[in-house]
């Protein structure tokens, strides 16, 4: 195992940092708290699946933020953690592409001792997310290629879908693929399949990815303590948009300022752009390019 430097300063090392997880998550995030921290990420398996499934045999009743909040609870409060971590993910169209599918990860840390909680998300085009209805094994077969199957999983259920208890999740082999499209099309009404990604963490190594990535930046602002209190978290909190036009001065929708704040006190910071951007080209000025 990789040793971490030590550092006095930060609060978490030597520590423990509960992970709450159904799917191997660990993997992920543990490393990046590793390496900045110097904190162990333990794994707390419980049935996350309570919270929802993205298969949809279990609804989801809280949205994706909510849904983190209780699973970091619910294994801190079984392992009487002091610090705890949660992942959540959901998956669909870009809100500014709709045709290209997106990922929107969220990660969540709780600080008992400190009293505070933290969550950072993330957007990311890096996701195989697809699903289909499909009626042949060569429909099928063109599906998987697009998937990255096998490294990625599958799912495949009959279409019109009455018996929950029918479906075929974290398929990797070639011979399960086709064995569940059969016996999938002898249940279905329509004879008709569906067919979708298994976006569960431990059988989608793109999604992994995007967690790792997210926990390194979550690692990275604990790591950061406020000006004023010194409290671990600091970091930018919401952007103010105006940037002006180079040509007219007018304002536009690009971000001018970012905003860094304490995850426990009320003091604030405002800086620049972090790539040190002054003005907006013409073209992305609603007065000049309208």
């Amino acid at each position: 195992m990789e040793k971490s430097p030590l550092n006095n300063e930060n609060p978490y090392a030597r520590s423990s940092i509960v992970l709450t997880t159904k799917h191997g998550k660990v993997s992920a995030i543990a490393p990046p708290f590793r390496k900045k921290l110097a904190a162990e990420v333990t794994e707390c398996n419980l049935d996350t699946d309570m919270f929802g499934t993205f298969s949809g045999e279990v609804e989801r009743k809280n949205n994706a933020l909510e849904s983190a909040c209780h699973k970091c609870e619910w294994g801190m409060k079984q392992i009487l953690a002091d610090y705890g971590l949660a992942s959540e993910g959901s998956f669909g169209p870009h809100p500014f592409i709709p045709f290209l599918p997106c990922d929107h990860e969220i990660l969540y840390f709780i600080d008992r001792k400190r009293d505070f909680h933290l969550h950072i998300s993330h957007l990311s085009q890096r996701t195989n997310y697809q699903m289909q209805v499909i009626d042949s094994l060569e429909a099928l077969q063109k599906l998987a290629q697009q998937t990255q199957f096998p490294s990625h999983a599958l799912i495949i259920r009959p279409n019109a879908w009455e018996d929950k208890s029918i479906i075929f999740k974290g398929i990797q082999s070639q011979n399960l693929l086709e064995e569940a499209f059969k016996e999938s099309l002898k249940h279905s009404a329509d004879n008709k399949v569906w067919v979708e990604t298994d976006m569960r963490a431990h059988l989608n190594p793109s999604r992994m990815v995007v967690i790792t990535e997210l926990a390194e930046r979550l690692a990275e602002r604990l790591a950061n303590t406020c000006p004023k209190c010194n409290m671990p978290g600091w970091g930018k909190v919401r952007v103010q948009k105006g940037l002006e036009c180079s040509c007219c001065k007018s304002e536009t929708e690009l971000v001018k300022t970012e905003i860094f704040g304490c995850t426990k006190c009320d003091y604030e910071e405002t800086k620049q752009r972090a790539d040190s951007l002054t003005s907006a080209t013409p073209e992305n000025c609603s007065y000049c390019n309208p």
